[in-house]
């Protein structure tokens, strides 16, 4: 009887930690205080999409600082594909669709990052959406403590390895940028 209260009062608190810190990743205008990536989700669908759009159903998020994400998804024949594109600091995200065999199908990075792209493809295709930060919304996210181009946030390096300098400047932190898609489609 014991081991079932042990046991049941560690995942009830297990359930609620991950809960906790699934729940408030993306960033407010208040400081310390975060808000849940469904948030993000719901204004980008809310200013690129419409009603006549169906979710696709399924959750495209990345928390990045100067890395990428890439997302598998099936994109069904003679569908009408809506791609929107959103971080929770406001600035664009970039987005490419490539086929299993790498060839590049469509990217925004061409349109200026457009936030939303319509794609219909001829047959069903299994393709792979990547999303990553340009300059400009890694500038409005990080400012003077943008992570340096071939830094990535899961580099391994601990701190305080390696040389120290009296007068290095202390590293501001930096939180990742919640970034998401939303996909919707409708048939032709």
């Amino acid at each position: 009887m014991k081991n079932i209260r042990v046991v049941t009062f560690s995942v009830v608190l297990c359930g609620m930690g991950m809960g906790l810190s699934a729940y408030s990743q993306c960033k407010t205008d208040v400081e310390n205080v975060g808000r849940p990536f469904y948030e993000v989700e719901t204004e980008c669908a809310k200013a690129n999409s419409e009603s006549s759009f169906l979710s696709d159903g399924k959750d495209y998020r990345a928390l990045l600082t100067n890395n990428s994400s890439e997302f598998v998804v099936i994109f069904y024949a003679d569908n009408k594909y809506r791609i929107a594109a959103c971080t929770d600091v406001g600035g664009p995200l970039s987005f490419t669709v490539k086929d299993h065999k790498d060839n590049l199908l469509f990217t925004n990075k061409d349109y200026e990052n457009a936030p939303y792209w319509d794609l219909v493809f001829p047959t069903t295709i299994e393709c792979l959406v990547t999303v990553s930060l340009p300059d400009e919304t890694k500038a409005l996210a990080f400012g003077e403590a943008a992570p340096a181009a071939d830094a990535t946030s899961d580099s391994g390096a601990v701190e305080g390895e390696g040389k120290s300098s009296e007068n290095a400047k202390p590293k501001a932190e930096v939180k990742p940028v919640c970034a998401v898609l939303v996909i919707g489609y409708k048939q032709e």
